[in-house]
């Protein structure tokens, strides 16, 4: 809707229909990770302008629901956060005698524990931490920030919309970056982590083995 609005002020499409249309289906695009549009890359930038483009960026990182194939940190993580957050201030607020117990719904009632916000904070920390380092390294090979950012996003989110910077054209250690980006969000970092780790243990001691005999 917002997108919707910010369009409509710009005169970007002929009349609300087609607006709503156009944007409604990019929106979805981006939101479920489907990566899927009928438009020219370069149309984001020279069209949508800066608010359109802060909006699809902001739904390509979120992504789509949880339990889904889609990529993104998930809504449910961004739930599960603000719930903490509002459980931390509550607690704050109320006599240290008193138990609480807080709780959020996700197919069924789940209570919510500690350990399963900080589980949600560290891969959105993750996520927004690639997100970041991809724009900055966007912009320093020259590319405007909304476009480096709004590709950044794309990665991350292994969405597949571009505003024109992925191409065969583009430096070689942003290619690199990208595809590590892609890799390690696609998974989720925490399984990734767990292989590298595993791969240094097992390093570690097949370097120890020859002095222990």
């Amino acid at each position: 809707m917002f997108a919707v609005i910010g369009l409509e002020k710009l005169n970007a499409y002929p009349d609300a229909v087609a607006a709503f249309r156009k944007v409604v289906y990019h929106v979805l695009s981006a939101h479920t990770t489907t990566g899927l549009g009928t438009v020219y890359a370069r149309q984001f930038a020279l069209e949508w302008g800066d608010f359109g483009v802060v909006i699809l960026i902001i739904v390509m990182l979120i992504g789509g629901s949880a339990c889904s194939t889609a990529g993104g940190f998930k809504g449910l993580r961004v739930g599960i956060v603000f719930k903490g957050l509002l459980a931390d201030i509550r607690k704050l607020l109320s006599s240290e005698r008193r138990v609480m117990v807080f709780k959020f719904h996700h197919i069924k009632d789940h209570i919510l524990e500690d350990g399963l916000v900080r589980a949600s904070s560290i891969i959105i920390i993750c996520y927004m931490a690639l997100f970041a380092i991809g724009t900055a390294l966007g912009t320093y090979y020259g590319y405007p920030v909304m476009s480096a950012a709004f590709e950044a996003a794309s990665v991350t989110g292994n969405v597949g919309l571009s505003i024109g910077v992925t191409s065969t054209t583009m430096p070689a250690a942003l290619k690199i970056y990208y595809i590590i980006d892609m890799y390690l969000a696609r998974l989720e970092f925490l399984s990734v982590f767990a292989l590298i780790g595993y791969i240094i243990g097992g390093i570690k001691r097949l370097c120890q083995r020859p002095l222990q005999e």
